[in-house]
């Protein structure tokens, strides 16, 4: 049985979105200074030390492209297929998800601070951003706005670690959230 494009083209995007992302983080002066700097590499490996960051980069943008490409659309008959190929299942994808998990490219966890990213997007109002808290849970982040409405309790928003998904929630002890939200990620 094969994937429809759609889940394949997921799956590859999450995972070059994954590459993109560490790229981005990486501080190149870090990696200067520990690496680089230090004499411990021999001319070709401090090379390419010194220019990974913008590889990873380039290649993830390129392969941004073919993704835009190879995107899932409706067929003629209304099945899911690629637009770049008109097929249902996609070589182009295929290959390249099948390249990505050889070389153990996984789509990131959500930190902290991409946990806020999201959930700063989520609850701007009137065009300004609102202040946030942020809390652990062991599979996911509990947002909620600082300053709540009124004497209501400000609403809840939990992004999951593994997926970025976010999932509106009511007002409740942390304890009870984590409890609850385990439970709705294994489908009970």
């Amino acid at each position: 049985m094969t994937e429809p494009a759609s889940w394949t083209h997921d799956q590859v995007h999450l995972r070059v979105h994954a590459a993109m992302t560490a790229a981005m983080r990486a501080d190149p002066h870090s990696i200067d200074a520990a690496l680089v700097q230090s004499g411990s590499l021999d001319p070709a490996s401090r090379q390419f030390v010194a220019h990974a960051r913008r590889l990873v980069l380039a290649c993830t943008a390129a392969l941004t492209c073919v993704l835009a490409s190879h995107r899932p659309g409706e067929g003629p008959h209304g099945e899911s297929i690629c637009r770049g190929c008109g097929t249902p299942e996609c070589r182009t994808l295929r290959g390249l998800a099948h390249v990505l998990a050889a070389y153990s490219v996984r789509p990131a966890l959500v930190d902290r601070a991409e946990a806020w990213r999201r959930a700063d997007a989520h609850f701007w109002r009137s065009g300004r951003p609102v202040p946030l808290l942020i809390e652990d849970l062991p599979d996911g982040f509990v947002a909620r706005a600082a300053d709540g409405p009124g004497d209501e309790p400000a609403p809840l928003l939990i992004i999951d670690r593994h997926t970025g998904a976010l999932s509106r929630w009511p007002s409740m002890p942390m304890e009870v959230l984590a409890c609850e939200y385990t439970r709705y990620r294994a489908g009970l």
